[in-house]
């Protein structure tokens, strides 16, 4: 669409403010390529019109606008790097406490002396043994399980450095007993009726009687806790599972 200058200086200021329409702004730009003098006063029109003057409230929100998402992005570093510092130092603790369950079940501490009087029943004596060497007569379970009769499993003394005695009866019920073996009254601490009896709770501060109520020559084994073997992620199972309730303890019968 051509145009005259007339018409063509009428378009110049919406040109300017970037108002006019395409169809206008096209026709302009025909004219002024050739028309020198309208372009010359295009060029003086864009050298004298002021720039827009910003609204001072449009910049202080813009400006807090920017504040609040740079803090955003700050807060969000930095809860990121809590939670990345809690899982390492987590996992780190994990690692480190299933390191010493394994390296104190592989390892226990040996004492010299039985337990006294004065010993706190209720103190964790878990991965610590009173060394078996020192009385006559007391049968490690550490060493491997014990297999006897009902008869004569009565007469035995016994010490583990688990928290479970289990006792199997070969082929039929019976009623089971624990007892403390240093205890004269032979007072009862538990008892099962079946196949299996399973004793929890235990502590490796005392020695154990156990009593079978079946026939004298039926066969009977009894053996500490730790069905599962010693390993690295069997002590990483355990942890987790006293921390957090994670999966079940694998050194924990049944």
């Amino acid at each position: 669409m051509k145009i005259n200058c007339q018409i063509a200086g009428d378009l110049m200021t919406p040109y300017l403010d970037g108002t006019c329409s395409e169809d206008s702004k096209r026709a302009l730009e025909e004219h002024i390529a050739g028309c020198e003098a309208c372009r010359e006063r295009l060029g003086r029109m864009g050298e004298n019109t002021p720039d827009p003057t910003p609204d001072p409230e449009a910049v202080k929100l813009k400006g807090y606008a920017r504040r609040i998402k740079k803090r955003r992005a700050v807060i969000a570093a930095g809860i990121a790097l809590i939670f990345l510092a809690a899982a390492g130092f987590t996992v780190y603790t994990v690692v480190n406490l299933a390191l010493k369950d394994m390296e104190a079940r592989e390892n226990p501490r040996l004492f010299s002396q039985p337990p006294t009087e004065d010993t706190d029943p209720n103190t964790d004596h878990s991965n610590y043994q009173w060394d078996p060497t020192e009385w006559e007569g007391v049968t490690d379970l550490m060493a491997g399980p014990l297999e006897t009769t009902a008869g004569e499993v009565n007469s035995y003394t016994l010490f583990t450095n688990s928290t479970v005695i289990k006792v199997t009866v070969d082929g039929l019920e019976a009623v089971m007993r624990l007892s403390h073996a240093d205890d004269e009254t032979n007072l009862t601490l538990q008892s099962h009726r079946g196949t299996m009896a399973v004793f929890v709770g235990l502590s490796s501060a005392y020695h154990y009687r156990v009593t079978v109520e079946a026939p004298p020559d039926t066969p009977v084994t009894v053996s500490d806790g730790f069905d599962a073997p010693i390993t690295f992620e069997n002590s990483l199972k355990y942890v987790l599972h006293e921390l957090f309730g994670i999966g079940r303890n694998p050194y924990a019968i049944g």
